[in-house]
C-alpha cells in the first residue's frame, strides 16, 4: 500500500466514523445536530485523525482501535472552526467555499455547535476499546491542546496581539494549529499504550509539522508571517520546520508514510 492508498484507506474510516456518529433523531436538538454535521461533514483533509491513526499503528495497535481518539481530535478541530469564524472571535462568513456556521444556522446555534462537538470529543475519547489507562492519558492530550496552553489560550492571544510580531505569531501557532497536531500524534502512541518518552517524541513532531503547514498556509493565503516577513522568508521557515519534524521521526522505526505525508504538506498547493 502507498502513502496516498494508506491516507484514503484512513480518511474514508474517518469520515464513516464521523458521518454516523450523529445520526439525525427527529427530536428537539435535531436542529443542533444538523449544525454540528454542517461543518463536520464534508470535511477537509483529515490530517490530524490521520496522523492519530498512523502513530498509533507504529506504535503497535491496530488502528481501528484508535478510530474513535482519531475522530476526537477531528471533532476537537471542527469546535474550533465553527467558534473561530464567529464574529466576536475572527468574523469570517465563509468557511471551506460555504457560509459559515453562524451565517447558515445563528451565532447562538453556531456557539452550542461548537460547545457540543467539544463535548462530544472527550466521549469519543472514552468510547475508545483501550486500556482505561490510555484513554485517561488521550483525554489528558486533547485538554491540554484545548485549554489555556492550547486553542483557548492561542485564540486569546490573536484576538488581543495588537502589535504583530514574528515572536507573537509564532507563540499563537504552537498553541493553535502546532498544539491539536501535535496532540493527534500524541494521542495515536498514546493510545497504543506507548510509554511517555515516545509519546512526548511524537507530540514533537507534531508541533514541528503543525509550523510547517502552518507556515505554508500563510503563504498560499498571504497572510500571518509572509505577510509579515515576505514570501521567501516564509518558505524558508516551512522548510526549517520540516526538516526539525524529519529528524524527529528518527525516534521510530517504520515512518515512510509519516516521512512523505511531511513532504507532500510542505509542498501542497491548496
Amino acid at each position: 500500500m502507498n502513502m496516498m492508498e494508506r491516507y484514503d484507506s484512513y480518511r474514508a474510516k474517518v469520515e464513516l466514523w464521523l458521518a454516523g456518529r450523529f445520526v439525525p433523531a427527529q427530536d428537539q436538538a435535531d436542529g443542533l445536530r444538523q449544525a454540528m454535521l454542517y461543518t463536520l461533514t464534508p470535511g477537509g483533509k483529515r490530517v490530524r485523525p490521520v496522523l492519530c491513526l498512523e502513530f498509533a499503528r507504529i506504535c503497535g495497535l491496530e488502528p481501528d482501535d484508535a478510530l474513535p481518539v482519531a475522530c476526537a481530535v477531528e471533532l476537537l478541530h471542527t469546535y474550533s472552526l465553527i467558534h473561530d469564524d464567529l464574529p466576536c472571535m475572527d468574523d469570517d462568513d465563509e468557511r471551506r467555499g460555504k457560509p459559515s456556521n453562524h451565517v447558515r444556522f445563528g451565532e447562538g446555534t453556531a456557539v452550542l455547535a461548537g460547545d457540543c462537538l467539544q463535548a462530544e470529543a472527550f466521549a469519543a475519547v472514552c468510547d475508545a476499546p483501550i486500556p482505561e489507562a490510555d484513554r485517561y492519558r488521550c483525554c489528558r492530550i486533547l485538554s491540554g491542546a484545548a485549554g489555556l496552553g492550547g486553542i483557548c489560550g492561542g485564540q486569546f492571544m490573536d484576538l488581543n496581539d495588537t502589535d504583530i510580531t514574528a515572536e507573537g505569531l509564532t507563540a499563537t501557532d504552537l498553541c493553535k494549529t502546532a498544539a491539536l497536531i501535535g496532540a493527534a500524534c500524541a494521542m495515536g502512541a498514546a493510545a497504543a499504550g506507548a510509554d511517555e518518552d515516545t509519546v512526548a517524541a511524537a507530540r514533537d513532531f507534531g508541533a514541528a509539522l503543525g509550523m510547517a503547514f502552518q507556515c505554508r498556509d500563510d503563504a498560499l493565503d498571504g497572510d500571518g508571517f509572509c505577510a509579515l516577513l515576505g514570501p521567501e522568508k516564509c518558505r524558508e521557515m516551512t522548510e526549517g520546520y520540516t526538516q526539525d519534524a524529519y529528524a524527529l521521526l528518527d525516534a521510530f522505526d517504520d515512518t515512510d508514510f509519516l516521512r512523505q505525508l511531511t513532504k507532500k504538506l510542505a509542498e501542497r498547493e491548496e
